[in-house]
Formats: structure tokens, C-alpha cells, sequence
């Protein structure tokens, strides 16, 4: 596991939907516990692609070899002449860990699940600071991860967008007939430069 991760506690109560409540001492525990075997477990891996954003005269639009046609990415893109194709996971480790949680703890099992939320997003931060440092966006800002499925980018994108990542060989992210990612604590998502 990457040293500087950590896990934030108000993002874990926000997924377990515990709101601004403040846990008791034997939740605490189990909060601390379980994150601790959670952040054991995770093999966090990430890769990204910078690319140029094209549009065309008829709507369409290249992110790099990807040919899009979503309103509401375009929107999201506009300004931007670079994207990255980025996505990450924290490894399988994580969803045998909470599968094992399962058969013991449904508790602790969906602890598991909003910890390992909570970190995906914490790692998929840490990586945006890297790309953020590389040379060819220096002084620029990222637009938020605009993933498939997100506003009217059709949850198929998915299909290409990790194909085209080699998101297999490169992060261990497979993608199940029904689009699910596997690991379960994976992202991918187009990232607007400017």
C-alpha cells in the first residue's frame, strides 16, 4: 500500500449514509479495525493516458482513438485541447477481503465496502496530484473525473475507454459482460486539462 494514503473516517460514515452522527466507542473500533485490514489489503495501481480533445463540425468529438458523442461531456470539456484516459484500482486483495467479512460480519463487511470507497477516491486524489506534475500540463487544473455512465456518456464508453487503457495488463482492471469493473473498487474516467 502507498505510505501517504490514509483513510478518511467522514467519507467512511458518509458511504455507511451515518450522515454528521458521531460513533459510539465500539463502532470507532470497529471502524479502525476494519480500515486497518482494509488499507493492508489494498494493492493500488493506476494508469493514464494524455491525449488530445478534437471536435468535429457534426457533433462528434476524439478524446485521443476515442470517438464520443456525449453532450454533456463535450460541455464538460469545452476549453480543454487535452484529457487524460485515466483509470485505477485498489487490487482484488480489497473485494476478497470484504467477501471474507461477509461470511463472518455483515457489519464489518459493509465497513469494508465504504472504507475501500472512501480509498479509491483518496488514491484516484494522490494520482491527480502526479498527473498534475507532469511536464507537458504544467499550469494547468483538472476538470473532475468524468466517468462512463455519468450524465448522457453511455456506461458502454466503458468497453473502449479501458481497451484502449490496456486497463488489464496495466492496473489488473477486467470488465465483467454486464460492465461491472473488476476489481470492484476500480474508476476509470476522462479527465479535462485547463
Amino acid at each position: 500500500m502507498s505510505a501517504d494514503l490514509t483513510v478518511d473516517r467522514r467519507k467512511v460514515l458518509a458511504y455507511l449514509r451515518m450522515g454528521g452522527a458521531e460513533p459510539d466507542v465500539a463502532l470507532t473500533e470497529r471502524l479502525d479495525r476494519v480500515g486497518k485490514a482494509v488499507l493492508a489489503s489494498a494493492r493500488p495501481k493506476a494508469y493514464w493516458r494524455l491525449e488530445p480533445v478534437v471536435f468535429h463540425g457534426d457533433g462528434s468529438y476524439a478524446v485521443g482513438p476515442l470517438l464520443l458523442r456525449s453532450r454533456d461531456l463535450a460541455r464538460h470539456l469545452a476549453g480543454c485541447r487535452h484529457a487524460y484516459l485515466f483509470c485505477a484500482t485498489l487490487g482484488a486483495e480489497v473485494d476478497a477481503l470484504a467477501r471474507r467479512y461477509s461470511q463472518t460480519s455483515g457489519a464489518d463487511a459493509l465497513i469494508a465496502q465504504a472504507t475501500g470507497a472512501a480509498l479509491i477516491e483518496a488514491w484516484c486524489d494522490r494520482c491527480e496530484a502526479d498527473l498534475l506534475a507532469e511536464p507537458a500540463v504544467a499550469g494547468e487544473s483538472l476538470r473532475f473525473r468524468y466517468a462512463p455512465g455519468y450524465g448522457d456518456l453511455p456506461l458502454e464508453t466503458q468497453r473502449e475507454l479501458l481497451a484502449v487503457l490496456d486497463a488489464s495488463r496495466r492496473a489488473g482492471i477486467l470488465l465483467s459482460p454486464n460492465l461491472l469493473m473488476i476489481p470492484s473498487k476500480s474508476i476509470s474516467a476522462i479527465i479535462g486539462v485547463g
